[in-house]
């Protein structure tokens, strides 16, 4: 939390400090739309405990399965950014793959796989994103606005063992995340820097859902440039809340970056 906080002050304070700064892009039409496209590098370990439709899941991804991040997973963006309005499609590919020997007994949605038993595992999460931002204080370089939107969380998991009687398992959950919360922007150099802090928090039912993250962008041209990024998350679903009596929590971060285009 005392990370979202530095974000947020750092945030407002530079959007604070562009007021009564010239407007950026000179004589130049105004370029509202970004399009993007990034490398990262994302980490995830999730934990679930207990049973959901009468199937029972006992299962650390990181001690258990040893899931790690494959390949290099790429993503790409399209941003409108208007005077007082703007939205922002996004997708993002991820790959982790693991192997281990068991240390314990774990169960996976109704299948238990026994201590010693040797198991691969491959995950692929495809985020798609949509948000909405309503900016309700608005400077020349600068804006803070309320964000709207859903981010879908398509998952596909699959286990392989590799010792004792042969088994696979395969899963293909979905999940809706509600996206509520606020962002700030801030450029400078004429435009040709800009920089994008934002935090956004959910709760249904006893499950809550936190994103918070900082995107920044240098123009080698009015047009075209480089961008870095990070963003965290965190979702917890206690046993009695969305998902019947399983108890789920998850964490994850992404950090990449990546080349822009806006127009």
């Amino acid at each position: 939390m005392r990370k979202v906080l530095v974000l947020l002050c750092l945030g407002g304070v530079t959007a604070f400090a562009q007021i009564g700064s010239s407007p950026q892009y000179g004589a130049d039409p105004q370029l509202d739309w970004t399009f993007g496209v990034h490398r990262s590098q994302p980490t995830f370990s999730a934990t679930a405990v207990g049973t959901k439709d009468g199937r029972a899941s006992l299962v650390d991804t990181d001690a258990d399965l040893g899931l790690g991040r494959s390949g290099s997973p790429g993503g790409a963006f399209l941003e409108y950014s208007g005077q007082a309005h703007g939205f922002r499609l996004g997708y993002d590919a991820l790959r982790f793959e693991g192997e281990r020997t068991l240390t314990r007994t774990i169960q996976l949605d109704g299948v238990t796989y026994s201590a010693g038993t040797g198991l691969r595992s491959k995950a692929k999460l495809t985020v798609l994103e949509g948000l909405y931002t309503y900016k309700f204080l608005r400077q020349a370089d600068a804006w803070i606005g309320l964000d709207l939107g859903v981010q879908v969380l398509k998952s596909e998991l699959s286990a392989l063992t590799l010792s004792g009687p042969q088994a696979s398992q395969a899963l293909s959950p979905t999940v809706a995340l509600p996206q509520v919360g606020i962002s700030g922007w801030s450029s400078g150099a004429g435009g040709l820097l800009e920089s994008r802090v934002f935090y956004r928090y959910f709760r249904l039912h006893g499950a809550t859902s936190t994103r918070y993250g900082v995107d920044a962008r240098a123009y080698l041209y009015p047009r075209f440039g480089l961008r870095a990024f990070y963003e965290a998350g965190t979702v917890k679903a206690p046993a009695g809340s969305t998902h019947g009596d399983l108890d789920l929590r998850a964490d994850s971060k992404l950090t990449g970056l990546g080349l822009v285009l806006r127009f």
